[in-house]
């Protein structure tokens, strides 16, 4: 039997993660920056309609790609100013995208490095 891993984890370390994708951009992670890092990081179409909707449907083609045990590792920077309402709107697109993932027998986890100090709200 293989064992179940949580599909969202979050990890306080000292060092950022080089692999890593930042969630935050100057200093700041809201629903833009993450939109935009998540364009760039995962080649979004020039089409991309810059929402959640959008972001989720490009992401399910990933997930619909994956043929082994899959880790998505993103950051978020030391002392960013966070908005907590953003932030949890894309901690539910990742939770629904790796139940998804788990539906069609696949593996994803989404590992979410933040630094031990915690971020500004």
């Amino acid at each position: 039997m293989t064992e179940k891993h949580a599909p969202i984890v979050w990890q306080h370390n000292a060092q950022p993660d080089p692999q890593a994708i930042p969630l935050d951009e100057n200093g700041c992670l809201n629903k833009a920056s993450i939109l935009h890092r998540l364009k760039a990081a995962f080649q979004f179409p020039d089409y991309f309609g810059e929402n959640w909707d959008a972001a989720y449907d490009v992401l399910l083609d990933h997930v619909d790609q994956l043929e082994a045990e899959t880790v998505w590792r993103f950051s978020i920077g030391r002392d960013t100013k966070v908005n907590e309402q953003e932030l949890a709107v894309w901690v539910q697109l990742m939770t629904d995208l790796c139940a998804y993932a788990d539906a069609q027998g696949l593996t994803l986890q989404v590992l979410i490095h933040q630094p031990a100090a915690t971020f500004k709200t």
